[in-house]
């Protein structure tokens, strides 16, 4: 079979221009460490590393609202825990007035009192680090509770009220964590005869006896806040109670989390990352075989009929 020059020439090029190719899509491949450098190379494991990256991204937002929700649980549980030695100490306070005590501790522990309730007011008024009141519920730009603290006007609320004003991280596909509480239970804000903000202040008003105090305090009077402490009490530790068992489960989801994240990255980087060493060695293969070409091109087609007469 006779092979013309044109054919000749033109199959010649055409192999040239295929390694240049390779030898451009190899070093790409050495530059960047991935294998896959276009859809078309290997739809098929495009479509695998599609999948891999999208999960792993979910994964890892989920880890970041683990972290959120942990913070914000923590947070809130050591503002409860200040609440709690605060109620604790007014409960001893009140425990241990006795009719005996001289004026001067009277009005020590009328000062004591009403320093407690300013104290539990401020932390009712905690913001978190972005500026969001934490017990506002979904009213986070608003500070939500307000009281006088002058023994007879009852403490308002300006936050969502109940039911709802919790709010949720979602830490997994369908697992949200209430990471806020509503303190109603514990406040009972404007319900007569259970507004704790309101009793301490009152103790703290009735508790002076000089001037003559006319409403000065009663055993029924101290029966009643050290109640109403007592229920305070028993509240934020359910609250407690709760925000501990909200951290076990971020943690135990935190694991899971993790270990998938581990699993997917891995095999994202084994489809998609590029074998070096073997890349290499083909590139300096085709560089070899390129060069040769094209040598072996410029020397054929430097030939005529005339080299070869005479």
């Amino acid at each position: 079979m006779r092979i013309d020059s044109f054919s000749f020439y033109s199959a010649a090029l055409s192999g040239m221009r295929q390694n240049q190719e390779a030898i451009a899509r190899l070093n790409q491949q050495i530059a960047t460490g991935s294998a896959l450098l276009a859809t078309r190379d290997d739809p098929v494991a495009a479509e695998k590393i599609m999948d891999l990256t999208n999960r792993v991204a979910a994964h890892t937002q989920f880890a970041a609202n683990q972290d959120k929700a942990e913070i914000a649980l923590k947070y809130e549980a050591t503002v409860l825990s200040q609440m709690n030695k605060l109620l604790s100490n007014a409960r001893g306070v009140l425990t241990n007035i006795n009719p005996d005590h001289d004026p001067d501790l009277r009005d020590t522990h009328a000062q004591h009192i009403l320093g407690v309730a300013r104290q539990l007011q401020g932390l009712a008024n905690t913001r978190d680090a972005g500026g969001n009141y934490i017990f506002a519920g979904f009213n986070t730009g608003t500070q939500p509770y307000a009281s006088p603290l002058d023994g007879t006007t009852a403490t308002t609320y300006a936050g969502t009220a109940l039911p709802g004003g919790t709010r949720s991280i979602d830490i997994e596909v369908g697992r949200p964590v209430q990471v806020t509480d509503n303190l109603d239970s514990v406040f009972q804000a404007g319900v007569a005869g259970n507004d704790l903000l309101l009793g301490l202040s009152e103790a703290a008003l009735k508790l002076p006896l000089s001037p003559p105090n006319p409403n000065a305090i009663t055993q029924a009077d101290l029966d009643g806040y050290l109640a109403l402490i007592d229920q305070a009490l028993s509240d934020l530790g359910r609250i407690e109670h709760r925000i501990a068992g909200a951290l076990t489960e971020i943690a135990d989801t935190r694991v899971t989390t993790q270990a998938l994240l581990l699993q997917e990255k891995t095999a994202l980087g084994d489809l998609s990352r590029v074998d070096e060493a073997t890349a290499i060695v083909e590139l300096q293969l085709r560089q070899t075989a390129l060069e040769a070409a094209g040598r072996a091109y410029a020397r054929t087609s430097g030939l005529s009929l005339f080299n070869y007469l005479g």
